[in-house]
């Protein structure tokens, strides 16, 4: 039996990161096709049934009598080869995709005799039914004919029958290879090697000499076979790989190109990092890679490597790409160009001493892959390969060991790894490493190879996923129409505050989450030892759903929906735009109005992209009757007051009384309308406050609305002067004043009002009118300023009131008036 990992194909688990693609490409009535056995208790007996001779007029079902045959007789061998213990993984390996195969065989020779077996039914009910007792008796002719027919509708129904017995025979032996390879699997690693530390180690030191002249033989063997090609060929393997990193350099360096920072300037946020991170990752790797696929292309095209992703070759190359990603996340993670860059917060030294630490893992776990593939190629004893398993897992055990206490005694690092969802990760790896060094003192050297192995590609995946989070978090956060970014800092004639553009942000984060979710389970599953063709299986089930009454629930039906309710929030938005931009262009309404129509073609949109959505779901709307009248009961009773203001909010968008912009007072509050939705209005005072008024109160209490038909408002600034002021000289002065401030109508004029007589001056009133209520403030201490100057001017005096105290007794009388007060005029 090979050793541990050496059954491990890396192709696969780096393959399916084109796993969505594929999945688009499976048909949905190839998936819902599937036959479905009626009433099949044993499979075994039905399926060694003999076959029915058929007509010899039906070509059809004589071959797909002939493919039962095959496909009884695979099966019966393929259940042989599992019980037979001499049979090696890699052959049960295999066993799925064989079989895999044949079920997919199965569907399509199923789906070509059906409508056969439809066409022989079709012309049996055209014969009508048989007559009864007493009834004419038939022709001879049709009565033979009829049971032709049904004979042949007999043998179509009994062969597909027997195709979906086999269907579900395949799969029942495929789950048989898994659990006897699972089976095997798990022995292997559970069963500890006898005399580990006495007998096989010391075997094994003495055998590394022979192990070592056996690789140097190898390699000298394949690169005297790659010169033997000729010159041409040797040159282009050592030069090609270079011209090829070199234009791959370029490239991804002008397509992600590095981001300016700055060590002064405030810290990027969390989710600009983690672009960042991917960013300098992909300009590390590619080139690397590109150089590696140019050398496979090479050396493949050259007959130096064989074509098959299994060969020695195509998995090294594989490993190094992988460890080279590894390493590179360590590196733009922990110890970037730019120290604001850093994802996890550390000191420089700290993050330093991590990362050192960290990519001797890597390496460590590079060495053991290449070892472990060097088995195809080269004869290794099995002394040799437990100890190069047991020196590979203690290695990454210490190593795992030091990285985790060296993030404790780091008084910054351990403050991040120990909150929240870290800390569980931090005592998941702690638990593994335990296991890992535990396994090797008591000799499952298997045990603790493979764990500590997988640890490290798991860590991989799993801060790559959360890095990918990052990054769709930070395009979800701009919008994908404009560019820009959508924050509180942008204003509301830039119409970026649309609930439909905020829905699609959220939409499309969910797509990404949803998409990076599902590639990185399958490539940890993957990477876990699971079977491809099991967890192609749970992905067909869990991306074609399960059947829940009359709605087929599925993850493909639900991104469908979302993307319908995606596509109808675009069209509304589209329509936004075109109806405010064209249509209303050139036309004097007011900006109310565009909002007015804007948010109505909004919530109007927003439901029926809703319906869409939810129709595809395959929803029936003839049941909302009964989700209305359990609405109704609540609205009667706990939304009430949420129905009133939506209703409400309804009415101020087509009666428009209030407005976007208009300046309002409410009770105690004043200020300009901002927005207004469907369950309140936000009014904004003049002290930059947001004050939220519920629609209900905008339509039933008193409102006062200073520019519901005109902007203009009227303003009024008392003053009052000596009895003896000239009176034309004070009105010409304020009149003047007036006409001359910037905002005032002339039309009507200014007015001087005379007020009265009051106990120390004659009261007057500057009476004006502005252009727009909303610089009443700004006007009103502007002409103040005003008047006081040419009142000084002009010599005309502002009286204050004065009192004359008398004391009697001589006594005064502390904060008590005389009653004797003389006021004398301006005195």
């Amino acid at each position: 039996m090979p050793r541990l990992g050496q059954t491990n194909k890396f192709l696969r688990p780096l393959a399916v990161f084109g796993l969505l693609l594929g999945l688009t490409a499976i048909p949905l009535a190839h998936a819902q096709d599937v036959p479905e056995p009626a009433d099949v208790t044993d499979t075994t007996e039905v399926a060694d049934a003999p076959v029915t001779e058929t007509n010899a007029a039906n070509p059809e079902a004589s071959a797909f009598s002939e493919l039962l045959d095959k496909w009884q007789t695979q099966i019966e061998a393929t259940e042989k080869e599992i019980a037979d213990p001499s049979t090696t993984d890699e052959e049960l390996r295999e066993i799925p995709d064989e079989l895999e195969k044949l079920r997919e065989e199965i569907v399509d020779q199923r789906a070509k005799l059906r409508p056969i077996l439809e066409d022989t039914l079709e012309r049996l009910d055209k014969l009508g039914p048989v007559p009864e007792d007493g009834a004419p008796r038939e022709s001879d002719e049709i009565a033979a004919q009829r049971s032709r027919l049904e004979e042949d509708v007999a043998d179509l129904d009994g062969k597909l029958k027997q195709a979906d017995v086999l269907f579900v025979r395949a799969g029942q032996v495929i789950d048989q290879a898994n659990d006897v390879r699972r089976e095997r699997f798990t022995d292997s690693l559970f069963r500890p090697v006898p005399n580990l530390y006495s007998s096989v180690l010391p075997s094994a030191l003495a055998s590394l000499p022979q192990q070592f002249e056996r690789i140097f033989e190898e390699a000298k063997g394949r690169i005297a076979e790659a010169w033997n090609k000729g010159p041409l060929v040797f040159a282009l393997l050592l030069v090609a790989p270079f011209f090829a990193a070199y234009a791959a350099n370029r490239f991804i360096r002008r397509l992600a190109p590095a981001a300016a920072t700055s060590e002064t300037g405030p810290p990027p946020s969390i989710q600009s990092r983690g672009v960042e991170v991917i960013k300098a990752v992909l300009r590390t790797c590619v080139p690397v890679w590109a150089a590696l696929a140019a050398f496979a292309l090479i050396a493949v095209s050259s007959e130096l490597a064989a074509p098959s992703v299994d060969a020695f070759l195509p998995q090294t190359l594989f490993s190094i790409a992988w460890a080279t990603l590894l390493a590179s996340l360590v590196r733009e993670t922990l110890v970037p160009e730019a120290s604001a860059l850093r994802i996890v917060p550390a000191t420089d030294a700290v993050a330093r001493r991590v990362a050192v630490l960290l990519w001797a893992l890597v390496v460590v776990w590079l060495l053991d892959k290449l070892f472990v593939l060097k088995d195809l190629i080269v004869f290794t004893p099995y002394q040799v390969s437990v100890f190069r398993s047991a020196l590979f897992a203690a290695l990454c055990g210490l190593l795992l060991a030091s990285v985790l206490w060296v993030i404790h005694r780091g008084p910054q690092i351990r403050k991040a790894a120990l909150s929240g969802w870290r800390a569980w990760l931090y005592s998941f790896f702690a638990v593994l490493t335990g296991a890992i060094l535990l396994a090797m003192l008591l000799g499952y050297e298997s045990l603790a190879q493979f764990i500590g192995t997988h640890a490290v590609s798991t860590a991989g995946v799993l801060w790559m996923m959360y890095l990918l989070h990052l990054a769709a978090e930070s395009l979800s956060s701009v919008s994908v129409i404009s560019g820009q970014a959508i924050d509180e800092q942008v204003e509301e004639d830039e119409d970026m505050d649309a609930p439909s553009l905020l829905t699609m942000r959220i939409i499309a984060s969910l797509f990404l989450d949803i998409a990076i979710l599902a590639i990185g389970i399958t490539v940890l599953l993957l990477f876990w030892r699971f079977d491809w063709v099991e967890v192609h299986s749970w992905i067909k089930a869990a991306f074609f759903g399960f059947q829940f009454g009359p709605i087929r629930i599925s993850l493909q039906s639900v991104l469908i929906a979302l993307g319908v309710f995606a596509l109808g929030l675009a069209l509304t938005r589209f329509l936004q735009r075109w109806v405010t931009g064209r249509v209303f262009a050139g036309r004097k309404s007011d900006s109310g109005l565009h909002e007015s129509v804007r948010i109505g073609i909004g919530y109007l949109g927003f439901v029926l992209a809703a319906l869409a959505g939810i129709s595809y779901l395959g929803v029936d709307f003839s049941n909302l009757a009964i989700i209305a009248g359990a609405l109704s009961v609540g609205i009667g009773f706990g939304l009430q007051s949420i129905f009133n203001n939506f209703v409400s909010g309804l009415i101020l968008l087509a009666e428009r009384p209030i407005k976007i912009g208009d300046y309002i007072r409410v009770g105690d509050e004043e200020g300009t309308v901002k927005k207004i939705s469907v369950r309140s209005t936000e009014i904004e005072t003049i002290h930059r406050q947001s004050v939220i008024v519920p629609n209900a109160t905008l339509i039933t209490d008193p409102v006062v609305n200073w520019m519901h038909l005109d902007k203009s408002c009227r303003l009024d600034l008392p003053i009052g002067v000596d009895y003896g002021t000239d009176m034309e000289l004070l009105r010409s002065t304020l009149l003047d004043v007036a006409r001359a401030q910037r905002g005032v109508l002339k039309h009507p004029p200014p007015v001087v009002h005379f007020a009265g007589f009051g106990d120390s001056s004659l009261d007057f009133e500057l009476r004006v009118f502005l252009r727009d209520v909303r610089e009443r403030i700004a006007t009103s201490s502007a002409l103040r300023f005003a008047m006081l100057a040419a009142l000084r001017d002009a010599g005309i005096s502002i009286p204050f009131p004065q009192r004359d105290v008398h004391f009697r007794d001589g006594a005064p009388q502390s904060g008590t008036q005389s009653p004797d007060v003389d006021a004398p005029d301006g005195g």
